[in-house]
């Protein structure tokens, strides 16, 4: 069955572009324990650019993760929650944390890797993030579940999760879409999202222990 997936694993919105040496912005790999989420600074983001900017007037940058339905949300945990989130394929979500700060400040105790961007990459990045989100037919994101973080929302996607396309896939096709030499398809875990982070960004702050 694995391998009948594998084949034909869920198609992520992947728009992939070539480095480009001209930087104009940033953006910040996070990594929260076995996920890896994506900042992006709000101003950076076209108006209607992600279908969640009407909700985080404030912020100053906008972190965005995804993961299983359940099991992201902590709705369903142990053993059978990580059981359902890799056994079969089941629903998604994202998670998105407004940052009205700077990002090392709101995530101080994680690390972080800083990765440059052009406005091509960012173009492919905030195309490939927005396509992750479900919508309503007004074209606002489906409310989930409320997150992690002050003022942060879980919100539903139409991507299915299974273990070969797993949090880590999502942020490796992120880093792809924003110019990074990665390989999606074979990044299973957030230590791989990290280093490769680090391949075409810089390490800018240590988890803390």
């Amino acid at each position: 069955m694995w391998g009948l997936l594998l084949a034909t694993r869920c198609y992520l919105p992947r728009q992939a572009v070539q480095p480009t040496a001209d930087s104009t912005s940033a953006v910040y790999v996070v990594k929260h324990g076995w996920h890896a989420g994506i900042a992006v600074r709000r101003a950076d983001l076209p108006d209607g650019g992600w279908p969640v900017l009407d909700d985080f007037p404030n912020a100053r940058y906008l972190e965005v993760g995804w993961g299983e339905a359940r099991y992201y949300p902590g709705q369903s945990r142990g053993v059978w929650g990580v059981l359902r989130a890799g056994a079969w394929p089941t629903g998604s979500v994202l998670h998105v944390v407004p940052v009205e700060g700077g990002v090392l400040d709101q995530f101080s105790r994680h690390t972080v890797v800083r990765v440059p961007v052009g406005a091509e990459e960012l173009d492919a990045l905030t195309a490939f993030v927005a396509e992750s989100f479900t919508v309503d037919p007004a074209g606002r994101a489906t409310f989930a579940a409320p997150g992690y973080y002050i003022n942060s929302r879980f919100y539903e996607s139409p991507l299915t999760y299974h273990v070969f396309n797993n949090c880590n896939h999502w942020a490796a096709a992120a880093l792809e879409a924003a110019g990074c030499d990665v390989s999606p398809r074979w990044t299973f875990t957030v230590g791989q999202v990290i280093l490769q982070a680090r391949a075409c960004g810089t390490l800018v702050q240590r988890e803390v222990e």
